[in-house]
């Protein structure tokens, strides 16, 4: 049995291997599924102060001087490596953040270049909280402040 096994199996997969079909390829994505991403140009102001404990700056930006939409854009120094870091806005003034509230939006990953902010977000008090999805557990939460005063 294990001589038939010995035999058979490697067979078996090498003709699985020569009669798979190839993987289809696309030259480009149809514009409903891969939307063009407004660009944020203007720095509107840059904080290192907002997470005390962590060494993290916080970049507001703008899709243009003094108009459009804002977002928020994250640099951490190279040692600073949490795995799959997510990015919430906790809006009101909220005491230390032991656990994710149920009023947290969701904003993106740590490592987006520019994260928008929800249009509320932006005129009123809040935190940003850093969340690891690897560890279950937040990796560290801003300040209470209001994006649109520096």
């Amino acid at each position: 049995m294990f001589v038939v096994l010995g035999i058979a199996l490697p067979l078996a997969f090498a003709g699985g291997i020569i009669a798979r079909k190839a993987v289809p390829q696309v030259a480009h994505l149809p514009a409903g599924i891969n939307p063009v991403q407004p660009e944020y140009s203007a720095v509107e102001w840059e904080r290192t102060d907002l997470f005390p404990t962590n060494a993290i700056t916080v970049r507001l930006l703008r899709n243009a001087p003094g108009a459009g939409r804002r977002a928020v854009a994250f640099a951490a120094p190279a040692d600073f490596v949490k795995p799959d870091l997510i990015a919430y806005w906790v809006p009101g003034n909220s005491a230390p953040i032991a656990d994710l509230p149920e009023t947290a939006q969701l904003l993106g990953t740590f490592a987006s270049a520019a994260l928008p902010l929800p249009e509320p977000a932006s005129q009123q008090p809040g935190c940003l909280v850093l969340y690891s999805l690897a560890d279950s557990e937040i990796v560290a939460a801003s300040k209470t402040f209001t994006p649109a005063k520096p």
